[in-house]
């Protein structure tokens, strides 16, 4: 699986960030199969609009401070979570 990790510039997404790295490269949005966003829901929102143009499936890790629309970070399990989450679609207003 090709991942394109976007990541939000906090202290603690950037934890995160190195944690991934070590385990996982990074392609482009174009080359990947799926956009792992790293944040919280604000940063999610943005990404969503930011890379929408590439037609991928997004997922987020929390590393914000609620993450209602975020997922809890498990390094070793991505791709196995990824591939275990349900779809969902949603519109943009």
């Amino acid at each position: 699986m090709k991942i394109f990790f976007a990541i939000d510039k906090t202290t603690r997404a950037n934890k995160v960030k190195k944690l991934l790295f070590k385990k996982y490269k990074n392609f482009t949005p174009y080359n990947s199969n799926v956009i792992v966003v790293v944040g919280g829901d604000g940063f999610m929102l943005e990404s969503l609009k930011k890379y929408r143009k590439f037609n991928k499936p997004f997922y987020g890790i929390n590393s914000g401070t609620f993450g209602f629309l975020m997922n809890k970070f498990n390094r070793d399990n991505i791709i196995k979570n990824i591939l275990k989450s349900k779809p969902i679609s949603i519109s943009p207003l």
